[in-house]
């Protein structure tokens, strides 16, 4: 679907809850009031998430990867933002917003890279700038089709940084959709300390555990 048809789609047909199908937003307040926060480790990375992979979740992530609905990015995003914010109330320090960047050919396939636009939501609830600092190298086997350790080897490599100081000094949020084994975040994160990340902390919309 071009850009051009999918934002006309978005204007002229109404959205619906993504979790409920309940009509007039693309996460009704109760869909969004279930969600859990949660918060794993990716090896020596904190990942903070919006909730587990399950129920309304689940439905609009599938959704906004695979159903071309990107509306609902703002809506996941708006709650990665609130995990986030609540972060930075007790004294977190973030200055940068960076996606864990979706391989070219696959954003083309797809019409969209769905970490930026979870990344530029965050960024505009937020007030954190958005630096696309990683570039994915190799698109790899989608991650869903293997197990942990197939996980691990299909990761490896797979982001570098865009230049080499891009993040100097930076405290990262890492933004991607979903974590399972943690892989995909562990990688992005070499690569955004790569690029000079003072610090890298991950935060998806959910944990798939």
């Amino acid at each position: 679907m071009s850009l051009i048809v999918a934002a006309l789609r978005d204007l002229f047909v109404p959205p619906r809850c993504a979790g409920c199908d309940a009509p007039g937003s693309w996460l009704c307040i109760a869909c969004r009031d279930g969600c859990e926060p949660v918060q794993v480790r990716a090896g020596n990375l904190v990942v903070r998430a919006a909730g587990s992979h399950a129920g309304p979740l689940r439905d609009a992530i599938h959704r906004l990867k695979y159903r071309d609905e990107r509306g609902i990015a703002t809506e996941l995003g708006g709650l990665v933002a609130e995990r986030m914010a609540a972060d930075l109330a007790v004294g977190a320090v973030l200055d940068a917003v960076v996606p864990a960047a979706l391989h070219p050919a696959r954003a083309v396939a797809r019409g969209y890279d769905q970490a930026r636009l979870l990344a530029d939501a965050v960024a505009e609830r937020t007030g954190l700038p958005v630096i696309p600092a990683l570039r994915r190298v190799r698109p790899g086997t989608p991650q869903v089709r293997l197990d942990r350790a197939a996980r691990e080897a299909n990761l490896r490599g797979a982001f570098v940084p865009v230049t080499r100081h891009a993040l100097r000094g930076l405290r990262v949020a890492l933004i991607d959709d979903v974590t399972t084994t943690g892989a995909t975040l562990r990688a992005a994160a070499a690569a955004t300390r790569a690029a000079g990340a003072r610090s890298v902390t991950g935060y998806v919309v959910a944990v798939d555990e």
